[in-house]
């Protein structure tokens, strides 16, 4: 795969983990702590909580030089293993929601 390639690639699984997240969330929340006594969500709103947690959670020492210099190869890698772990966290909660459920 090229560098070019690998930019593009970086940048779309970027876009789809900022997307999928959300959703992953917001059926997660549906399923387990709205058992709990919490309200349903919609998508919207599970975003602005994703929103809220990565502002309050990202710190300036997590930002590190590799990304900061435009690292393709650092970027495509974080992006693949950002969007392997939401579809697989999606996975182990599907199967834990048909044990409760």
């Amino acid at each position: 795969m090229t560098i070019k390639e690998k930019k593009i690639a970086a940048s779309g699984l970027g876009w789809v983990n900022a997307l999928l997240t959300p959703f992953v969330f917001m059926i997660m929340w549906n399923w387990f702590i709205v058992k709990i006594g919490a309200p349903h969500i919609d998508y919207w709103l599970s975003f602005g909580i994703i929103l809220t947690a990565d502002f309050i959670i990202m710190m300036p020492s997590q930002i590190n030089d590799k990304a900061l210099n435009g690292d393709v190869e650092y970027r495509y890698k974080l992006n693949v293993f950002s969007t392997s772990s939401i579809i697989m966290t999606m996975i182990f909660a599907l199967i834990v929601h048909l044990f409760v459920g």
